[in-house]
């Protein structure tokens, strides 16, 4: 895993974090954080992956809706349910 800060301001910053092929997304996030001592951050772009699970809360369900195939990550932006609409 690489990171770099490339943007920052008083209790804002922006970095970017690339993992290596075979790496854990979930674990690897998880660990950066930690060491970097980031509590509280939101995620805004993702680049590819071999294989994912894409998860989001369905209101009207009331549930968690998972999908795992890889058409699922080419549609996560159109896909209004995963942008947390209520």
């Amino acid at each position: 895993m690489k990171s770099r800060k490339i943007a920052g301001d008083a209790g804002a910053e922006t970095r970017i974090v690339i993992l290596e092929s075979g790496e854990e997304a979930f674990a690897a996030l998880t660990k950066f954080a930690n060491e970097a001592g980031i509590t509280a951050a939101s995620l805004t772009a993702i680049g590819a992956f071999e294989n994912a699970t894409v998860g989001w809360f369905d209101f009207e369900k009331k549930n968690l809706q998972e999908n795992r195939n890889r058409a699922a990550m080419r549609s996560l932006e159109r896909d209004r349910r995963c942008c947390g609409r209520r």
